[in-house]
């Protein structure tokens, strides 16, 4: 007998059977079932072989031989397994259940998990130092003017607490009023005397008062120094009285670039700058030397906005500019250096505000130099452009979202033609997105005292403004006693 065990999982030695065999009839060797011959079977208990094969002797199913299919070779003989053997093999080796791929499932989520969580703190860093880098950066002492800032907000993921809102910065609006020539003497002077200084600008005191910024040109000193330039044929000289009453009309900034500041000479200059810089008002155009004449003057208003005011003169006389000593400031010989003053001011303050003494007189129609010179103005980063010298109204243009005043004419100044009378103050209001501008009709007396205009009187100066502006397309809206014009600038 077989000293081998059914639990060996070898066949006993003899035990061989065919299996059937699809490709040609014959059969296959196949392993037995060894359990009736390790336990005996029916040969064993009639003392036969026990290592012989067994035979039932006949059919195992019925009286006759099943029927094989053809091409199959001898059928095997069923030979009955005895219960309880694959039981016990199954008992001592039960058998392992794993999902396919749970491992290597697991495996991925981990990687998956570690891989977020490495995306989630490198974008914490990376936020957490363009914040600090930001809130560090001062630039040039802080924000620029003008402009809107806002500081740069983190959101790490990492963090439970909220971030802060993102404060905003606007540049505020401002309102600026500019008017033409205003001369002290003749019958200017004579009023200002028998009534005071302030009751010469008292008819529009009002509206000047209304602005964070009001200003108009001083053609000729106020004082009672010096003597009339030699060879010059028309000198002015006004009233002291005058000088000290501007800011009390409402006026927070006076040019002085024209041809006529040194017709008494430097010191009567001089003068007049301290009288009325006493009174709390900023003189520009002319100075005690060059650099004081090319000075901006700077107006902060109550909401914090900046204004910078520039004024130049292309009419000249003769050792009228400004070098070592006083004089005023010349545009025409040196755009350049002109161009350069208002982009270093642009970048100081908000808005910039530019005035020229230029043009011929009583032409109601710019000439080219003046065009030229107020698109260079507006180009170098002027907001607003104010002329005057022609004595009369010249029209307005927009240009690249500022507004240009050719010639506002004369504000107080004594005449005997109804033109030179005729004149507005331009109430502006600059934001960021560009200037609109209320016109005021205002007409001078001919002793030269201004008021503001109403009815039959106010259209007629609008029509005025609005005849002068056609050549530039200019769209004047007359409403009432007033008119409004509005320059955008292009996003």
């Amino acid at each position: 007998m077989d000293d081998r065990t059914p639990d060996d999982g070898l066949p006993p030695d003899g035990f061989e059977w065919l299996l059937p065999d699809d490709a040609g009839g014959t059969g296959t060797p196949a392993p037995p079932d060894r359990a009736h011959a390790a336990d005996g079977g029916e040969g064993a208990a009639s003392g036969g072989t026990p290592d012989a094969p067994h035979d039932p002797g006949g059919p195992l199913f019925g009286d006759e031989e099943p029927a094989r299919p053809k091409g199959l070779g001898t059928v095997p003989p069923q030979i009955p397994e005895p219960e309880g053997w694959r039981t016990r093999r199954s008992d001592r080796h039960p058998p392992r259940r794993r999902k396919r791929g749970s491992g290597t499932l697991w495996r991925r989520r981990l990687v998956a998990l570690a891989l977020l969580v490495a995306v989630i703190v490198l974008i914490a860093l990376v936020v957490a130092a363009l914040t600090r880098g930001g809130s560090d950066k001062k630039g040039d002492g802080g924000a620029v003017a003008g402009k809107t800032t806002a500081p740069p907000s983190s959101t790490t993921g990492a963090s439970s607490s909220p971030s802060p809102s993102p404060s905003v910065t606007t540049t505020p609006d401002v309102r600026v009023i500019s008017g033409g020539d205003v001369m002290g003497d003749r019958q200017v002077e004579a009023y200002a005397n028998a009534n005071g200084g302030d009751a010469v600008l008292r008819g529009i005191a009002p509206v000047l008062k209304k602005g964070d910024a009001a200003w108009v040109n001083i053609e000729g000193p106020l004082t009672r120094l010096g003597s009339p330039y030699p060879g010059k044929d028309v000198t002015f000289q006004g009233s002291p009285l005058i000088a000290s009453a501007l800011g009390r009309s409402g006026l927070d900034v006076v040019t002085m670039g024209n041809n006529h500041a040194v017709d008494y000479g430097q010191a009567a200059l001089v003068d007049t700058i301290k009288r009325i810089e006493k009174g709390h008002v900023k003189v520009v155009g002319a100075g005690r030397n060059d650099a004081d004449a090319w000075t901006p003057a700077i107006v902060q208003t109550d909401d914090g906005a900046t204004i910078g005011f520039l004024a130049w003169t292309d009419i000249v006389w003769p050792g009228y500019v400004a070098s070592n000593g006083p004089g005023v400031a010349a545009a025409r010989t040196d755009v350049t250096r002109m161009k350069n003053a208002i982009r270093k001011l642009s970048r100081k303050v908000d808005y910039v505000v530019v005035g020229y003494h230029w043009g011929i007189e009583y032409q109601h129609y710019p000439i080219t130099d003046q065009t030229s010179e107020a698109h260079a103005a507006v180009d170098a980063g002027a907001d607003l452009v104010i002329g005057h010298h022609p004595h009369v109204l010249q029209g307005i243009e927009v240009y690249k979202g500022a507004l240009i005043v050719y010639s506002l004419g004369d504000l107080a100044f004594d005449h005997s033609d109804i033109e030179t009378g005729q004149t507005v103050l331009v109430d502006a209001k600059l934001t960021p997105k560009g200037v609109t501008a209320t016109l005021i009709p205002v007409y001078s007396s001919s002793a030269g005292i201004p008021a503001v205009q109403r009815g039959g009187g106010a259209t007629t100066i609008l029509d005025l403004v609005r005849q002068y502006s056609a050549p530039f397309h200019t769209k004047i809206r007359i409403s009432g006693n007033t008119a409004t014009v509005t320059a955008t600038k292009k996003k």
